[in-house]
């Protein structure tokens, strides 16, 4: 096995679904990273338009595409609840995500991947940034999100929807699509 330049790194996301930007990130973590630990954010959430699938749902869903990656550990998924203010990205947040990393890897992660966003930066001390390399990826070059991605559902456009998805789920698109659509009539 081929060794990256860090021992660990991690991504952050609520994966409401998994889609080819957030591949981008796994597969960038992948080639960096001996180890990748990917966390699924708001696992400790209800059901609602922001957070329609389950943390478990959302990680077979992620296992199914890096099934090898799982089997071997080269890839750990865990859950991550939301810290106190879901919304509050500060530097509190921040060493809240890198010691629960530390307490799963059973060592300080060294890179961190994310999707550019201008609140990101509030997110990590400049004490634990000197001991982090981080990793921007443009959010923008996929022109994708998760919402579209929803909305591709709701609307039954498969072939917008295939676009951005790894053909590896392909087959969970109808069910992707109940999960969301019961939603949406139990919110009624």
């Amino acid at each position: 096995m081929q060794e990256g330049i860090f021992k660990y790194g991690i991504i952050v996301g609520r994966f409401q679904h998994i889609h080819k930007g957030h591949q981008k990130l796994i597969e960038i973590g992948l080639r960096l990273c001996d180890k990748l630990l990917i966390f699924i954010g708001s696992a400790n959430q209800k059901i609602s338009s922001r957070n329609p699938y389950t943390y478990e749902y959302r990680k077979l869903l992620i296992e199914t595409i890096y099934q090898d990656e799982v089997k071997t550990g080269k890839i750990i998924i865990a859950p991550l609840n939301d810290f106190k203010d879901s919304r509050a990205l500060t530097p509190l947040w921040g060493d809240y995500v890198l010691k629960s990393a530390k307490d799963i890897l059973g060592g300080y992660p060294n890179c961190i991947i994310y999707g550019k966003d201008k609140d990101i930066f509030r997110c990590f001390s400049k004490e634990a940034v000197k001991k982090l390399t981080e990793v921007y990826v443009d959010r923008d070059s996929l022109m994708i999100s998760a919402t579209k991605m929803r909305n591709y559902l709701l609307e039954d456009n498969i072939e917008e929807w295939k676009k951005f998805s790894d053909e590896k789920i392909y087959d969970k698109y109808y069910e992707l699509k109940e999960k969301l659509e019961q939603y949406y009539c139990k919110k009624k």
